[in-house]
């Protein structure tokens, strides 16, 4: 019994999602339950975390709507506008629904790496806690020093960095991710999701080029920290479900069952409250 910790759906006639563009041929289409539903059935997993996909209050309520319906579905990881004066009011409009979880602000499109540590958030964010609502870190390396200093500020708030932070595996980038990695594996309240790394790559992705970020997370978060995630359907612009989820429990090879079990399964549940 498994739980894939982040995935996404989406309906492109709502017209959300300004990130994606035709050319984007593998994800330019609606990607519902429905079709993931035999995927993950095929892997044993009987829960799912839907993470936000769009910048707009209006695409949550929408992943929220298909949570209520697909029993699969045990989490929703929504958006909110953490600048606007409004937040209060839409967390709790949101935290009506028992499957709000928690909150990504899309901090890799923010133009400001320093955003997060904007002191005219600290209230809102603030605020995430008091309803236990938990943080997804969508960063890359060259926000790591901002999210190290945000972690120290917000050391109450659980936060998991999406996709391993996505470093540069095409350029081999690895010295000061790892450097920065280690400090955050450190803080009390920090994890990572072990998943987006292979759309870092593409397609022609290798296990030479993979190894040295997947060993690293695997024992510098280790069993306690990590959490297994498919980012599906951004996955399939690099291989499909069934493969990714085998090449990741491949990797795992050496830890204990138990160990296992809370890297694919209760490291999310405990996360998230599922």
């Amino acid at each position: 019994m498994y739980v894939d910790s982040h995935q996404h759906f989406w309906k492109l006639s709502r017209g959300d999602y300004s990130w994606m563009t035709p050319d984007m041929k593998v994800l330019y289409k609606d990607f519902f339950p429905e079709d993931l539903e035999p995927l993950i059935k095929q892997k044993n997993i009987t829960k799912t975390v839907i993470v936000q996909a769009a910048d707009t209050v209006a695409e949550t309520e929408f992943t929220l709507s298909l949570a209520s319906k697909y029993e699969f579905i045990a989490g929703v990881v929504g958006w909110v506008d953490l600048d606007s004066n409004n937040a209060k009011d839409d967390i709790d409009k949101l935290c009506e629904n028992k499957f709000l979880k928690g909150f990504r602000p899309m901090i890799h499109d923010i133009q400001d790496d320093a955003w997060m540590l904007n002191d005219h958030l600290k209230e809102n964010i603030n605020y995430l806690n008091t309803k236990n609502l938990t943080f997804d870190a969508l960063v890359r390396p060259n926000h790591l020093q901002h999210l190290i200093q945000f972690v120290k500020k917000y050391d109450f708030l659980p936060i998991v960095i999406d996709h391993i932070a996505k470093p540069v595996i095409t350029k081999s980038e690895i010295d000061l991710w790892k450097k920065d990695m280690t400090e955050l594996s450190n803080a009390s309240n920090v994890y990572c999701k072990f998943s987006g790394i292979l759309t870092e790559v593409g397609p022609d992705y290798t296990k030479e080029q993979l190894d040295p970020y997947i060993d690293f997370i695997l024992n510098t978060f280790g069993s306690d920290k990590l959490m297994w995630g498919s980012d599906w359907p951004v996955l399939t612009m690099a291989d499909n479900y069934s493969n990714w989820f085998d090449l990741a429990m491949n990797y795992c090879n050496s830890f204990s069952e138990d160990e296992k079990n809370k890297i694919f399964s209760r490291n999310a549940t405990q996360f998230y409250s599922l």
